[in-house]
This record gives structure tokens, sequence and C-alpha cells, in this order.
């Protein structure tokens, strides 16, 4: 397996991705890994029993919410229960299933699941496109997730911002894209806010296919984006394998549902903590997936099994 970069990333590459918070590189990696990757995410949704912690259809929990009111007796608030997000699921209008609906699916912290995804997080050209552009010497993973938007999926991916889902402050933080496939305007393109990352704000965290937050939330305000995309400064990409899109954990973004009648959209992003992250505990962060054992201000390091240094090859270190 080839770990290096097909070619270097170029400097108006590197200002780009500083400018904007957002940059697509193409052709940038190994076919081989998305033969890999696409081999790893049939196996994984073959599975017949996944960790119900990690696995989430949010096209269920849509349906569930379309039946709860906020007038029936009250539940446990848990992060976007049915009950909380009554209402507030953000469909995508131009999407029409022609049978069955299409099931958005999301899988959370896969390398812990699968030894291709592991590889690929901390042994691949990724890590050394990550400390580049962040300009880190050492490198950790924060965690992964895997998105899939099968045709007819309605269900929007709700305008929000990545670092406030996670618990980690600091600026050299950034997320990788890896699509396995083609992508195409009609399966949902992400849609990135260029420069939203600047401010240094970190907004309230909504629940991914609706704009609902947590009354308390401290967080600012998103902008209200969806539905007025024209007095945004907004750029979409539509990746091909061996592209990447990589994105500041703080920069904004958004996608539509799969109104193609064939093609599945199924991509996963790696997380990576640079030089100055730091843990940060953030109170309407999606429950982790097991209690960190961190405080704040801790380095990544501390928790090792959790947050693994991924390799950096000496020759892709920044200058």
């Amino acid at each position: 397996m080839n770990r290096e970069m097909l070619r270097s990333i170029a400097e108006d590459e590197l200002q780009t991705f500083q400018r904007d918070g957002i940059v697509h590189l193409r052709k940038i990696i190994d076919l081989e890994w998305i033969q890999q990757l696409n081999q790893a995410i049939d196996e994984l949704i073959a599975q017949t029993e996944k960790p119900a912690d990690q696995v989430l259809d949010f096209t269920t929990l849509a349906l569930a919410s379309d039946s709860a009111s906020s007038q029936q007796p009250p539940e446990a608030l848990e992060w976007a229960s049915p009950r909380q997000l009554a209402g507030r699921v953000s469909l995508d209008t131009r999407v029409r299933p022609k049978s069955n609906r299409g099931h958005f699916i999301s899988v959370t912290s896969v390398w812990q699941l699968h030894s291709t995804i592991r590889e690929l997080a901390i042994d691949s050209p990724l890590p050394r496109i990550a400390a580049q552009l962040t300009g880190s010497s050492k490198l950790y993973l924060y965690d992964d997730q895997l998105l899939v938007k099968p045709p007819g999926t309605m269900e929007r991916t709700a305008w929000h911002q990545d670092q406030g889902y996670d618990h980690v402050a600091g600026d050299k933080v950034c997320a990788i894209r890896v699509p396995a496939g083609s992508e195409t305007p009609e399966m949902g393109l992400i849609e990135y806010l260029r420069g939203s990352h600047q401010s240094g704000k970190i907004y309230k965290v909504n629940y991914f296919v609706s704009d609902a937050t947590a009354p308390d939330d401290a967080g600012e305000p998103i902008p209200s984006i969806e539905g007025h995309e024209n007095e945004f400064d907004i750029v979409t990409f539509a990746p091909e394998p061996g592209d990447v899109v990589v994105h500041h954990l703080r920069t904004l973004h958004g996608a539509g549902g799969n109104s193609s009648e064939s093609k599945t959209r199924r991509a996963i992003t790696f997380r990576y903590a640079g030089d100055d992250a730091r843990y940060y505990f953030r109170k309407f962060a999606p429950p982790a997936q097991r209690p960190s054992n961190l405080h704040d201000g801790d380095p990544l390091d501390l928790e090792p099994a959790r947050h693994p240094v991924a390799r950096i090859n000496t020759a892709s270190q920044p200058r």
C-alpha cells in the first residue's frame, strides 16, 4: 500500500486552506486506498450486529420525530430525542423517493471497528496531509465518522461546525473527507461557507439533520444559511476517488439529500488534532462512546488508546 501522497501539496492549496478553511486536493492518494475503503464499508454494512453507541440511523430518528409531539408527556431530553426534534427535521424538497425512502446512516469511531480504517486513519497519506495543512509536527487522531446517503435519502445535513461536537480546543485542527466514489450534484454535495473558521466562534450544536439546539447551549447561533445560500460565500466540490476535501474544524458546512435514483453517497471523515490541541469538555457535544479521563487543558496523548498518534513521515512534515 502506498503510504505517501501521490503529489505535493501546492503553495496555493496551503494558502487556500488557511484563508478559506477548506481545500479540495485532487488525485493525492492512491486508488488502492479507495478500493480498500469500499471493501471495508461493505463489510461494516453487512455486519448483522453493530455497536449501538456507534451506529445511528438518522432517517429512523426523523420518522420517529414525525409522530412525536412537544405536547406529549415529558421524556428524558436525551441528545436529540424524537420529541426534541418534532417538526424540526430538515428535509430536501427536491428528493422524491420512487419507492423506499433511503436511510441516512452514521457510524462513528470506525477506526476501532475495522483494521483497514485504522490503517487509513493513522498510517496512510492522510496524516501527512493534515500535518502540512495545520503546520503540525505531531498529530493525533481525534475520531472519525462514516456517512452513507443512499438514493432517496430526504434528510439534509444541517449547517453545522465540527469543533462544537468535539471535546478539543485549538487552532491546528482539521477534518479530511475521503469519498468512496465519484460524487455528483444530485447526490447532495457538501457545501462549505468559506472563511467561516476565521472568527474563532464555536457555534451551538445541532443534531445534524435538524437545526434544533439545546436552549441553554452557550454557543453562537448558527447563521440562517439554508434557503439563503445566495447571500453567503459558499463553495461546493464534486470529488473523485483519490481526491480528499479538507476543512478546518470551525468551518461551517452542510449538504442536501440524495435525489439520485441509483447512486449512494458514502464517505468517511477523519478528524485530526495538531500541536496546539488540548482536551476541552463541551457540555452539548454528542455523548462520547466511552467517558474520558482527560481534564480541560490535558494533551490528547494522555489517552493514547482513544487518540492514537498518527504516523508522519519525516519527508512529509511541514517546512
